[in-house]
């Protein structure tokens, strides 16, 4: 209660005790009434109105809008004559901002949402949200936060890739032309007979049918199992485009998971970066589910850039990952060293392909000393077009 209405009260008390008038003693006790019924008031509906969120964990990508969704509830037997909802974006930019203000009826629900966009990567926070009201005078306002703040993982810019994939292992779910990678378990159709053919393909029942012979065509079907080497140190990358091309190389290992996640193929990471205070670097196996290429993505989305140490390709082999035959190797890096080019030959030679991203300025020399080892791929420092081939 304000001191300055517990002043008046006493005052007006001492009135009615030395100046025992009737219609004083009404308008006084009149005055006290509401006094006490406005306090009751603003103390229920500081205590019954609830601000919740629907999902404490939310996720986007670096770029793209999200709805944040409140829930304000009114648990009291009262109606609320006004009050007001806030609930701040912090790190993010609001198109519209989280303010609203509201009448609600005993027991309503009401359920607001406003857009945030992320210019950042990373994990942050959003709110907690703030509701501010009063009794229907205005005599005693309350504020008060609500619920906990909602955690944000932002993941790194996705943009169209248009990779092609011609090696790997047979029975996979890339469609291939190379009849070597048939599945015998996804039939095409019948076709004639044509010298070289196996007899185990002959379809007899078709055969007898029409008199020729018909072989069963099957279609051909590719596993290439990913691992992504994502070089984040930031001594290799120039002053001048240090940061924009951090973000760059983030935004093609997030695109490259996106890509084989939508082709069925199994994914794994390694990154020379630190995610929070644990030093050295960022892995994760190669798996298959949706749920590992989340695991990928939230490492994208937290990892930091790293000082020195130990090289991706160095970390190709120390890091503990195992690496299957026929694995896509998707090197992304400013620089290739001669010691990191013969890493990679060995790797090939176990029966891996490589391909190397790189961004622009010695990208020639790299082809040049490279030629017919690696497929080598420019990074683009700008648009959605972010490979160029």
């Amino acid at each position: 209660m304000k001191t300055i209405h517990l002043v008046l009260l006493l005052a007006l008390l001492v009135v009615v005790v030395f100046f025992p008038l009737r219609i004083l003693q009404f308008v006084i006790l009149l005055y006290a009434a509401v006094i006490g019924f406005s306090y009751l008031y603003s103390r229920i509906i500081r205590r019954y109105v609830v601000v919740r969120r629907q999902q404490q964990v939310l996720r986007t990508h670096r770029f793209d809008p999200i709805e944040i969704i409140l829930i304000v509830e009114n648990r009291s037997p009262l109606p609320v004559a006004y009050i007001n909802v806030i609930d701040e974006p912090n790190y993010f930019f609001a198109s519209e901002p989280g303010n609203f203000l509201l009448k609600l009826r005993p027991g309503e629900r009401r359920v607001l949402s406003y857009p945030i966009e992320s210019q950042q990567r990373g994990q942050y926070s959003v709110g907690p949200a703030v509701i501010q009201g009063s009794d229907p005078l205005g005599l005693f306002p309350f504020r008060k936060r609500c619920g906990r703040s909602q955690s944000l993982i932002v993941y790194p810019e996705v943009l169209p890739l248009d990779l092609h994939s011609y090696e790997g292992l047979p029975a996979g779910s890339i469609r291939v032309e190379n009849p070597i990678y048939e599945d015998m378990t996804r039939y095409r159709s019948l076709r004639e007979y044509m010298p070289g053919d196996s007899l185990r393909r002959v379809n007899w029942k078709s055969s007898a049918k029409t008199g020729q012979l018909f072989v069963m065509d099957y279609l051909p079907r590719l596993l290439a199992p990913v691992l992504i080497l994502l070089d984040l140190d930031s001594e290799d990358y120039p002053m001048r485009h240090r940061y924009h091309r951090i973000e760059r190389a983030a935004a093609l290992a997030a695109s490259l998971v996106v890509h084989f996640l939508s082709l069925r193929q199994e994914i794994g990471l390694i990154a020379s970066a630190r995610i929070g205070q644990d030093a050295g670097f960022a892995a994760a196996e190669i798996r298959g589910t949706h749920e590992h290429a989340t695991t990928i993505l939230e490492i994208l989305a937290r990892m930091e850039p790293v000082r020195g140490g130990a090289t991706v390709t160095e970390l190709l082999f120390t890091a503990g990952i195992e690496v299957p035959v026929r694995t896509r190797i998707e090197v992304i890096t400013p620089v290739l060293s001669d010691l990191d080019g013969a890493r990679l030959r060995q790797i090939k030679g176990r029966g891996c392909t490589v391909e190397i991203f790189l961004f622009g300025e010695q990208q020639q020399l790299y082809r040049q000393r490279y030629a017919g080892q690696f497929p080598i791929h420019s990074i683009a420092d700008f648009g959605n077009e972010l490979v160029h081939q």
